[in-house]
């Protein structure tokens, strides 16, 4: 493990297989709207580098126009949470540190998390609504080259470093050089296993936190 430069004050999690055991909710909506098959020939021009990520954004989005936001809600309301992530939330406030989300998925389930665990803030991806519809319209937050600038901008603003933060996530996108602890809660990829400074495996997050506190 790296040797921490400053205490920890802070937790950054990633959301879609980090606190949540779907890995991505954008496929997740996909499949329950039918539009998957459409979907997933976007995700392969992005993975592919034929688009970039707002214009993957933006044909995702434009394919749920003139769904429901209460169905949307309803959709994202049934994402299930990995074991112990209430409870590991629960655990850091009661030591006093501050805990939060920045996510490339959705706002709208980004910000149920938040408000359910009782996290300090989050930041995701925002589906534009008009009069309970969704529009097809969508404003960017948080593409994922881009993560690591938007959890540098976020501690700043609540006058911390990224040096007093543990990030934890799957993805080397959401594992930035520059945090004092970069936690890889069962990683995707083999090579995250070397970026970061510890590797938790399991089913229960809980697994992080000998290594945060």
């Amino acid at each position: 493990m790296a040797r921490l430069r400053e205490p920890l004050r802070l937790v950054i999690f990633d959301l879609d297989g980090t606190l949540t055991k779907v890995d991505s909710t954008w496929q997740y909506v996909h499949e329950k709207l039918g539009t998957w098959q459409a979907g997933k020939l976007s995700a392969d021009d992005y993975w592919a580098g034929r688009i970039n990520y707002l214009r993957w954004a933006e044909l995702d989005s434009y394919m749920w126009r003139g769904v429901k936001l209460a169905r949307l809600r309803s959709i994202v309301n049934s994402i299930p949470y990995v074991d112990g992530a209430r409870e590991t939330i629960a655990e850091l406030r009661r030591r006093g540190k501050f805990s939060g989300i920045v996510s490339a998925g959705i706002s709208l389930l980004c910000d149920k998390v938040r408000k359910e665990l009782g996290m300090d803030f989050a930041v995701a991806n925002d589906l534009h609504v008009f009069r309970g519809e969704m529009t097809g319209g969508v404003t960017v937050n948080v593409s994922l080259e881009e993560k690591p600038l938007v959890m540098k901008r976020v501690v700043e603003r609540l006058g911390l470093s990224l040096g007093e933060c543990a990030v934890v996530g799957d993805n080397s996108f959401d594992l930035p050089s520059e945090a004092g602890l970069r936690i890889a809660f069962n990683p995707k990829d083999p090579k995250v296993t070397k970026e970061c400074d510890v590797v938790v495996r399991g089913t229960d997050i809980r697994g992080i936190l000998p290594h945060i506190m």
